[in-house]
């Protein structure tokens, strides 16, 4: 290729929409159990939210339920990858690699959201959440049926005998607030630095592209979110069911929480398709290759997130 203004011009139109074809390609799956807050400063200021309120009978004056400040922050990070060719190569029309490279950018741009959810979630244990406590945790607040003050767990306590496995989610994603949080600050563009007067082309004699945005990704409402490393199984998934049902606001009236999403790493996806998806299951307490039907059956779906940890504990 003729390296002249025209030329360049043409493959900087190229590579732009080789980049854009890809930005939206990448499977999003934290979509799924996730609100996405748009951001318009260095980071977003979070209410503290002691429950989720509901609607009550109007008997007397409003009883306001006042959001607090000082719940927590999440500040947005920058974020940027970059790529050069040499002037030769594109004289010589050796770059036939150079589109793929430029459609990477635009899926890993794609694809970042759904790492920074996920990192957060994992970070789940130590990070500081809405009612000020670490997201998950095994002294949230909660309300028995009389309206007392009782503590709460979202982490599944091993049973006796069992032995932690990898860590495995359930969601409620039925309610516009949603379990995790991702904050878009500046969306992520291509650059060019192609012009024959640019400093890396006069002197250094290679073209660059670069690729970089602005965003962040935290947690949201505790209440809708339970982790486990328990093993998962019929039993651990009723136990996980029935502590989520338990939370009640303060006047003692059930959140009505029924989580509908299994939120599963790589080594436990044929455990969590026999569990949701198969028609008959072993019967239980039964010598003899016995199976009923699955009464678990289409009870949540699910979804495999690759970059969820495999390790036991994790």
């Amino acid at each position: 290729m003729d390296i002249n203004a025209g030329n360049i011009a043409a493959l900087t139109t190229k590579v732009s929409t080789a980049f854009n074809k890809y930005l939206t390609v990448a499977p999003p799956l934290y979509q799924r159990f996730t609100m996405t807050v748009p951001s318009s400063s260095g980071e977003n200021f979070y209410p503290r939210i002691a429950e989720i309120g509901g609607l009550r009978e109007w008997v007397g004056q409003r009883e306001i339920e006042r959001l607090q400040v000082g719940g927590f922050r999440i500040a947005n990070r920058t974020f940027e990858q970059t790529i050069a060719i040499r002037r030769e190569d594109l004289e010589d029309d050796q770059f036939g690699v150079l589109t793929p490279a430029i459609e990477q950018l635009g899926y890993n741009a794609s694809a970042l959201p759904d790492e920074l959810v996920f990192d957060a979630l994992m970070a789940g244990t130590t990070s500081i959440c809405m009612d000020g406590q670490n997201f998950f945790d095994t002294d949230h607040q909660t309300y028995d049926e009389d309206g007392n003050v009782v503590t709460y767990s979202n982490i599944g306590a091993l049973a006796s005998g069992e032995t932690a496995g990898p860590g495995w989610y359930l969601f409620d994603t039925t309610r516009p607030l949603k379990p995790m949080i991702y904050q878009p600050r500046r969306p992520f563009i291509v650059t060019a630095k192609t012009q024959l007067t640019s400093g890396n082309v006069f002197n250094g004699n290679e073209f660059i592209w670069g690729v970089d945005g602005r965003c962040a990704a935290g947690v949201g409402m505790w209440q809708l979110a339970y982790k486990s490393n328990r093993p998962l199984s019929a039993t651990s998934f009723q136990d996980a069911l029935t502590e989520m049902a338990s939370l009640k606001r303060k006047d003692g009236t059930p959140y009505g929480i029924r989580p509908n999403l299994l939120v599963v790493p790589s080594n436990l996806e044929s455990t969590a398709r026999l569990l949701l998806n198969a028609e008959f299951v072993p019967s239980t307490g039964s010598t003899n290759s016995v199976t009923v039907s699955n009464p678990w059956k289409g009870a949540a779906d699910f979804i495999v997130a690759p970059r969820l940890a495999l390790k036991a504990g994790g």
